[in-house]
């Protein structure tokens, strides 16, 4: 209900709403809303004469125009958009916050020299006669989006005819062993396990499906959970093998055949299997830190650029907004 009482307050001037993005025009400036649990994010495009953003210089202009202990300001250095976390309280209908909001940003950044963004989003020209929602809201041209999204199906297409489940394993399997460095480099080194570093892990090793050309659709997405889960269990033999090196001054290779010896027992692979446990608890964490770049099939793709380019619409800041005769 609250989403709906202040997309209809932005609705009526003049945005509109994509999934749980609203966006438009606001002063000159492409602007999107978004929620973030129960705040919001403001994304405006935007662009300055130095090239750099003082986002600290920003943040107080805001305050002294309205004050809020929850507002926050971050960059997207990459796409070129501030976006500042705002959150609302019982004084007032929250549209008007949202308003004061808005108008309190948009004096902020002229006070601080920052203008609307001009340029298109894609190919980085001047005159943008679209906008659509590629991070927030962008100025863009229509025919770089169309571009980018066919050249998205195009890739897709190949995929489906070229991609292989045989190179794509095999890319898979090298990218989790890369992945694994610098979780076993810890705990040979310093006797720690960090759970973000098993993050690489699945990142790693679907980077590797992809870039060894594996086919990429549901099967690709067990490929490289079962992969990351496997590399516990390589983790595992190779830090004991360490541990029997450091321990024992033996060689890697009698170390190495020593712990093949006892994996191959029963009771030693019942062993290493409990000790996996929390280890698996920790990849499995990182499974899902690494989930939105581990699930991208090309089903996803392809809903993806399609979705940004429904997304577009004239630019109401350009001279002929008429340019989407033909728009696939």
């Amino acid at each position: 209900m609250e989403n709906n009482t202040i997309y209809q307050a932005l609705e009526a001037k003049g945005f509109e709403t994509a999934g749980q993005i609203c966006f438009g025009i606001w002063e000159g400036y492409t602007v999107s809303l978004r929620p973030y649990g129960k705040l919001y994010f403001i994304d405006i495009a935007v662009r300055t004469e130095n090239g750099k953003i003082r986002l600290r210089s920003i943040t107080k202009s805001i305050k002294k125009h309205n004050a809020n202990h929850k507002l926050n300001c971050m960059f997207n250095e990459k796409q070129k958009f501030i976006s500042v976390q705002i959150g609302f309280d019982k004084k007032s209908p929250h549209e008007e916050q949202l308003f004061q909001y808005l108008s309190a940003i948009m004096a902020a950044f002229r006070e601080n020299g920052v203008r609307p963004a001009d340029t298109c989003a894609v190919c980085g020209g001047g005159s943008p006669d679209s906008i659509c929602v590629l991070n927030c809201c962008q100025p863009v041209h229509s025919a770089c989006v169309r571009s980018m999204a066919d050249k998205v199906r195009d890739e897709v297409q190949s995929n489906q005819e070229n991609g292989s489940y045989l190179t794509g394993f095999l890319g898979a399997l090298l990218g989790m062993l890369v992945g694994l460095i610098p979780s076993i480099l810890t705990i040979a080194l310093v006797d720690r396990i960090y759970a973000l570093l098993f993050a690489l892990v699945p990142l790693a090793s679907a980077w590797g499906y992809r870039k060894f050309n594996g086919k990429q659709n549901k099967a690709s997405i067990v490929i490289v959970v079962l992969l990351s889960l496997l590399g516990v269990f390589v983790m595992q033999y190779l830090s004991v093998s360490i541990y029997l090196m450091r321990e024992y001054a033996v060689s890697f290779g009698e170390a190495f055949a020593y712990t093949m010896e006892e994996l191959l027992n029963l009771e030693g692979f019942m062993l290493m299997a409990q000790d996996s446990l929390v280890p698996i608890l920790f990849m499995l964490l990182g499974v899902f830190i690494a989930w939105n770049y581990v699930k991208k099939t090309n089903t996803g793709t392809v809903q993806q650029i399609e979705a940004v380019q429904s997304t577009l619409r004239p630019n109401p800041n350009a001279v002929s907004p008429d340019v989407f005769s033909g728009q696939r």
